[in-house]
């Protein structure tokens, strides 16, 4: 029998012997039986928990796979990534800023000034005494913004999601384009904080909608490459390259060289994820080239690295050492030293898959020092795997 099998089996016993104990303890049964079925139930827990404890000693540890593991390195980290999240979104004065209602002002004065201190937690306080106040549909939605922006800084994304949500009503009730493009693009902001893809696909494509109303060429282009991206994380590699293409059609916005170079990166992830390497190729080439241009080196040193697992999956294995050991010079020179494990990695990795060991064992011993001086557990908990499945492939 299964150790979670045993383990129902006894407790269902000892359910049965309680309940016996408790109707002979009411019905004033002989105390001599109940000790006995208290010593029962003794028993009972006692198997139950050497059973668990021997179980575990004969499974031992669960088995490593034996597939070659990389460290594929994203243009942001996860911190990174909620940093950008939370700074895109946007604040909104409307009506607010013109109001001649002294205690309004007072508060939203206060809030604000609380807000910009980091201080969302009073700034969010400031904003809800002021949400009391004889406020006109104007006011409120610029308060109902405030607050849902406080919220997100504080993790309350439900709260903040409800605000917003509120904000857009009063929006369409005023009609205000510009509010409501605010609410929308903020939607979409906290939805992807709260791991919610789905209602931030949704919102994006709402907000796709007012640009395009709006005659908003900038954000029709950005909006149009984050729903290219939110596809890319669904897995939707065929909607992921459709929108990015379409962001990089749109004429009449200011390419700035950054945002060029990471939509081309995005696509060529798409087209990665669809099987063609040799397209990604080319792209991640373009990107990697603009990147370099703007003096972006750490988001350069992402795209080496993915070129590099590209020639690593198409078995080309100097071409994918050579790209993997440019990354690490680069974050090398920036003293990022997450970046430099993951590089370590992917060597590690190619040398594993050329059955080169020793040289495998090396780097990603090198690899997990470097994790564990930059404070990054799961990594090196990942690599400290790959370097015993190594080792018994050492051992024979």
């Amino acid at each position: 029998m299964s150790t979670l099998g045993l383990t129902l089996v006894i407790a269902l016993i000892s359910l049965l012997v309680i309940w016996r104990i408790y109707r002979d303890v009411k019905l004033e049964r002989s105390k001599s039986i109940i000790l006995l079925e208290v010593i029962l139930l003794v028993c009972l827990i006692t198997w139950g928990v050497v059973s668990r404890i021997k179980s575990g000693k004969e499974s031992g540890p669960e088995e490593i796979s034996g597939e070659t593991a990389k460290v594929e390195k994203t243009t942001k980290t996860e911190s990174t990534r909620v940093t950008n999240l939370l700074s895109g979104l946007q604040d909104y004065m409307g009506d607010m800023s013109q109001t001649d209602k002294p205690e309004i002002q007072l508060l939203f004065k206060q809030g604000l000034e609380y807000k910009m201190k980091g201080e969302h937690d009073q700034a969010l306080l400031a904003f809800k005494q002021a949400l009391d106040l004889d406020l006109s549909d104007g006011e409120r939605l610029v308060i109902f913004l405030l607050m849902g922006n406080s919220e997100a800084f504080l993790k309350e994304y439900d709260s903040a999601v409800n605000h917003y949500y509120q904000a857009e009503r009063l929006s369409k009730n005023v009609h205000n384009d510009t509010a409501l493009a605010v609410s929308y693009s903020n939607l979409a902001l906290v939805y992807q904080l709260a791991d919610n893809l789905k209602g931030a696909l949704e919102n994006y494509f709402y907000l796709l909608t007012m640009d395009r109303k709006m005659g908003n060429k900038p954000g029709e282009k950005n909006t149009l490459a984050n729903i290219g991206f939110i596809y890319q994380v669904m897995g939707n590699a065929d909607s992921a390259e459709v929108y990015h293409k379409k962001s990089l059609e749109v004429t009449g916005a200011a390419d700035d060289t950054l945002t060029q170079a990471a939509q081309l990166n995005n696509l060529a992830l798409a087209y990665r994820s669809k099987g063609k390497p040799d397209s990604a190729l080319v792209l991640y080439s373009q990107a990697l080239s603009l990147f370099q241009r703007a003096g972006d080196f750490r988001d350069a040193a992402s795209v080496l690295t993915n070129i590099g697992l590209i020639y690593q999956e198409t078995g080309e294995m100097e071409q994918a050492l050579d790209y993997h050991h440019q990354a690490f010079t680069v974050d090398s020179t920036l003293g990022d030293f997450a970046g430099q494990a993951g590089d370590l990695t992917n060597i590690g990795s190619v040398m594993e898959q050329k059955g080169e060991f020793t040289a495998a064992l090396e780097f990603y011993r090198r690899a997990e020092a470097l994790f564990e001086k930059a404070n990054a557990k799961r990594e090196a908990e990942f690599v400290g795997e790959n370097i015993r499945r190594v080792e018994k492939k050492i051992k024979g």
